[in-house]
C-alpha cells in the first residue's frame, strides 16, 4: 500500500510539473521559428551586405557585442530602438524574450551604448 501512494505522489507530481505537449504548442514552436527566420531575413537586408546598420557581431562574451554601421549612426531614434529590440529577439531566438547586447563602434572599438534591462540607450 505504502508503495502505490508513493508510485501516485511521484506520478501527481511529474504530471504537474511536466504537462502533456499539446498540439498548440506544436503550432507555437512552428510559428516562432517563422518569426525567428523573418528576423533574420529582415537582419541580412540590414547587414554589411545591405543598408550597413551592423557589420559584425561578437558573441564570445556575454553581452553579446553588436557592431554598429553608418546606417545605424544615420537612422532617427525610433527606426535604432527597433533595429536593436530586433536583433535582442533573434539572438534571444524567441519573439517574446531579449538578449542584451553592448553596442560599439567598429572604428574605434568603443562602447557607445547597451540594451539591456534599462531598455535601449545610447552614450
Amino acid at each position: 500500500m505504502r508503495l502505490k501512494r508513493k508510485a501516485v505522489i511521484i506520478f501527481l507530481a511529474f504530471a504537474l510539473l511536466f504537462p502533456a505537449l499539446s498540439p498548440a504548442q506544436t503550432v507555437n514552436f512552428k510559428e516562432i521559428q517563422a518569426r525567428i527566420l523573418e528576423y533574420k531575413a529582415w537582419l541580412d537586408r540590414l547587414g554589411s551586405n545591405g543598408s550597413r546598420y551592423w557589420v559584425r557581431l561578437d558573441g564570445s562574451k556575454r553581452p553579446h557585442r553588436l557592431y554598429i554601421g553608418e546606417g545605424f549612426l544615420q537612422a532617427d531614434a525610433g527606426e535604432k530602438e527597433h533595429f536593436i529590440e530586433i536583433f535582442s529577439r533573434f539572438l534571444a531566438g524567441h519573439p517574446e524574450k531579449n538578449m542584451l547586447i553592448d553596442i560599439f563602434d567598429p572604428a574605434t572599438g568603443k562602447w557607445i551604448g547597451e540594451y539591456g534591462f534599462g531598455g535601449f540607450r545610447l552614450f
